[in-house]
Formats: structure tokens, sequence, C-alpha cells
């Protein structure tokens, strides 16, 4: 099988862009030794300077081994549309348990045209098989979307005997493999696929504006803009999609133990939402791939690989000691509380002074209605926080189950707080879900609540979730059942490559 030239996954800002800017020069640092070093210099600190000599290559450099600086004293390259830049950037894929599974790299490289070419590469492991994407995009002068690349391969390990112990460890048996190239020309799209039954092709509608999702996630993640395409053509599910990747927004989180302010973006499709963390430097610190279940954290071309089922971060998901009901970590901003009770989960996010908790109710008579319940738990807060006063209520949905909200507000004049009260049944009992921060902080922090709300688990099937095949969106919406693998047999997830186009391989998104 021959793979079709390597182009791919990207996206477009649907509004106009900006002309292509004029090329621009390397810098150059000479070193006191004779020696120079061309390329960008991406810090200058007291002491301190680091210039990046090409993809993945970056050097730091004390002063004291500086003789000179010259900015723009190099050859010219081409330049970048806009203020994207070039970037290349390594990550550690962690699972819903914390465990290291794989490894990604991104990188967005200059074009003689003006334009870029994006790529992302990664693999994971779950079980015994062998998950492998290679996605990459290329857009032209304007940063007009020109093709993408999709390159999906699922391989087993091959055991023989008549293998040395070391060759048996590095073959492998290919499972599927997909590609899938898509060309825009005037207003069509040429789409193509190759898998072993063979080549298909077909036309789509390509209109003013249409891109490729990740064309839009590097305009989102390097210009900081919001960008909105209501027509994009995802090669990994071959289909044509709507995905908006919100403006930056400024985050206080608490990473390896300090306050951090970070950029955050939101990438959202009709069936998930992710979100990208971006440091004072412009490197990607965290992001999400399938929502907490998958996330990459910055690492380095020598060490994301070798961390593979070698490193373990905090789980994303945390259940109570009796295991009935849990709820996801929204991201590292929230702590879990060590020494909580059977019946309870608390999370802390200390660098607002806010709480979540998740709260069985088991004292309730078992004819009571919701309503009598929340009322109850509206008097039993009021005691717990009596400078917070409760206001009306209102009927939601959370999980598909009714739920009462009730919202409290009070607090100090220096420090107002604000609370969101969710009381809804639950095995016979009910659950409280109270969201507790002050009101400054309380939109940066919305998104975190409403995410609790849309994941909460509320069975103890759903606690022991299980990656399930490459990274793909729910066409559905709906996240597939979990798989206890305490109790259920070892099964592997049907290959998505056997599957028509438009069906989707399977992740646990919360």
């Amino acid at each position: 099988m021959n793979p079709l030239p390597l182009l791919c996954l990207l996206c477009q800002d649907p509004a106009p862009v900006a002309s292509p800017a004029t090329p621009r020069a390397l810098d150059v640092i000479e070193l006191k030794n004779g020696d120079q070093l061309e390329g960008r210099i991406t810090a200058e600190v007291d002491g301190y300077v680091e210039i990046t000599l090409g993809p993945g290559e970056t050097v730091g450099i004390s002063r004291a081994q500086v003789k000179s600086i010259l900015r723009g004293g190099g050859p010219l390259i081409p330049a970048l549309s806009g203020t994207v830049r070039e970037s290349s950037e390594w990550f550690v894929l962690y699972d819903a348990h914390g465990d290291a599974v794989g490894w990604l790299h991104t990188a967005v490289q200059a074009r003689g045209d003006g334009g870029l070419t994006a790529s992302e590469e990664y693999e994971f492991v779950e079980g015994r098989r062998r998950y492998q994407i290679t996605s990459m995009c290329v857009a032209g002068a304007g940063l007009v979307p020109v093709s993408s690349y999709f390159r999906e391969r699922i391989s087993d390990p091959m055991l023989s005997a008549v293998m040395s112990p070391a060759a048996a460890a590095h073959s492998e048996r290919i499972v599927e493999e997909r590609i899938v190239e898509a060309k825009a020309s005037g207003d069509r799209l040429f789409v193509q696929r190759l898998d072993r039954a063979g080549r298909h092709e077909r036309q789509l509608e390509w209109t003013a504006g249409a891109t490729f999702p990740l064309l839009a996630r590097t305009l989102a993640r390097h210009t900081g803009q919001a960008v909105v395409a209501t027509q994009a053509f995802d090669p990994a599910i071959e289909e044509l999609v709507t995905c908006n990747f919100s403006g930056a927004r400024q985050r206080l989180v608490t990473l390896d133990g300090s306050a951090t302010q970070v950029t955050e973006i939101a990438e959202t499709t009709a069936t998930s939402r992710n979100s990208t963390w971006i440091d004072a430097n412009l490197q990607t610190v965290r992001r999400e791939l399938a929502g907490p279940s998958l996330v990459a954290l910055q690492s380095s071309a020598d060490s994301a690989r070798l961390a593979v089922g070698g490193v373990r971060t905090a789980s994303a998901v945390v259940s109570e000691q009796g295991g009935e009901f849990g709820l996801w970590v929204p991201n590292p901003a929230w702590q879990v509380q060590e020494g909580i009770p059977q019946g309870q989960v608390v999370l802390a996010c200390d660098a607002h002074g806010a709480t979540i908790s998740l709260t069985r109710l088991d004292h309730f008579d078992p004819e009571t209605s919701l309503e009598a319940a929340a009322d109850a738990v509206g008097r039993w807060f009021t005691l717990l926080h009596p400078g917070l006063k409760v206001g009306g209520s209102s009927r939601i949905a959370i999980r598909d189950r009714k739920a009462v909200q009730m919202l409290a507000k009070g607090g100090s004049a220096k420090r107002p707080m604000r609370a969101e009260i969710d009381v809804m049944a639950h095995q016979g009992q009910f659950l409280a879900l109270v969201c507790l921060a002050p009101a400054a902080a309380w939109d940066e922090l919305a998104a975190d609540f409403e995410f609790l709300r849309r994941s909460l688990e509320l069975s103890p099937q759903a606690l022991a979730p299980t990656l399930q095949g490459p990274l793909a969106r729910s066409k559905s919406g709906t996240p597939e059942a979990p798989v206890n693998t305490a109790t259920a047999p070892k099964q592997h997830a049907a290959s998505p490559l056997a599957k028509p186009a438009g069906r989707q391989p399977i992740v646990r998104i919360p």
C-alpha cells in the first residue's frame, strides 16, 4: 500500500485573513568561542537567552557565553501570515487513570509562498493494540486551506517461535490501516480514502470560508482570536463538521504547586469540548484530546516516548469511598481533597478558594419528594454558610435526571461569594452537588461547573473508564458506556477502519 502525499488536517477562519507578511531574517547569536547560532530567539532575560534552531531544537545559553546578538542578521526565511509562528512541541498522553499511554508531537512550519504546514502525530497503546495517527494540512498564501492528509494504523504485536525475543518485540501485525486525503479546488473538495477495501473517491461542496479543523486550531492557538468554521472537513471522521475555537481566556491555575496565569482556548463541536492551556512563553502546557480522559502534558522529544508506561499523573476521575458515584476532575486547577468520609467527594481550587462537593443524603424518608429534599438541602446549606442566602429554585436536568437547582449569594463586602446547589434523586436517596466560589471568579470557573454537571458519574460501572480505540468524537453526542475492567472480560474495541465512512471509533469521553 503506497501512502498518499503527506498533507493533512487543517482549519481556517472564515473571516478575511491577513495577507502574507514579508520574509523575515533569522536571529544570530555569536558566542565567545567563535561559534554562531542562527534561528529564532524565543526568550531573553537577565543572564539567559534561548534560541530555536529548528523544529524540536531549542538551546538555552548563559549570557556569559555570548559575544553579540544580532536580531534579523541571518538569511531570509519565508514568513507566516499574521501572528502565526513556527513551533514544535512534544507531549506525553495520559488516560483517565493518570497512566502515560502515548505521545504527541505537533508542529507548524513556514512555506515559501507565505503559507504553512501544520502537523500532528501521535501514538498510544490500549492493551496489546497500538494506534498510530498522522494528521497534516497545508495552507497557502493568506492561510487559505489547500489540502489535508490523515493516516490511521492499528497493529498488534506478532510473536513467533523462530524469532529472537528482541526481533519479536519489534514485530507487529497491521490489523487495519486507513489513509484519507482531501484537496480543495475551487468550489469542490476532492476526497480520497485508501484502505484494505481499495480506493474510494468522492466530491463535496467547498464553500467560501470552508476549512480543516487543524488549521482553525492552529490559528486560534497562535493568534488568541476566536475561530468559527461553519463548514470544516474533518478527515478523521470523513465528514463536514462545525467547529468553534473560542478566543483567548485568561485563567489563574495551580501548576506544580504555584499559581500560574494561563491562556485557555476552548475547542467546541456539536458533541465535545476540549481545552488548551498556553503559558506566558506561548508554550502549550496542557491540551485535552478527549476531555480529561485523554490529556497531553508538555514534554520533550527525548522523554515523550520513554514516558509511556513508566510515569503517572493524577487520575482524572474520582469516586466516593464506596464507589457508588463520582466526578471527573475538570482540569489540574482542581485538586481532590483527601480524608473525606464515605458518601462524599470534594474538589478544591486553591487559586480562587473555590470548592465542588458531591454528597449523598441518606437520611430522608423514602417517600420524600425531590422538591421537599431540595428545600431541606437549602436550609442545611444556610446553616453551614450563614453569610449566604439561598434564593429561588428552578428545574434542570443532570445526566437526563430531574434535578432542582438553587442559587445562593452573599459573603462579605470584600469577598462576595456565590454558590449553585443541585439536588437529584439517586438509588432511592438524594445527591447534592454544590459549586461554591468567589463571585469575582465565577465567570472563569463557570465552564468547569458546567462540565461537572454533564459528566457526573452515577453508577459504579461508569467509574472504570477505559480508552477504546483511536481518538474521535462521538457522533451521537452520548458517551459510550465504559467497561468495568474489574468485572468485564477483556475485549478489543471494534476497528473503526472496518466501518463505512461516517462511523467513528470510540473513546471514553466524559
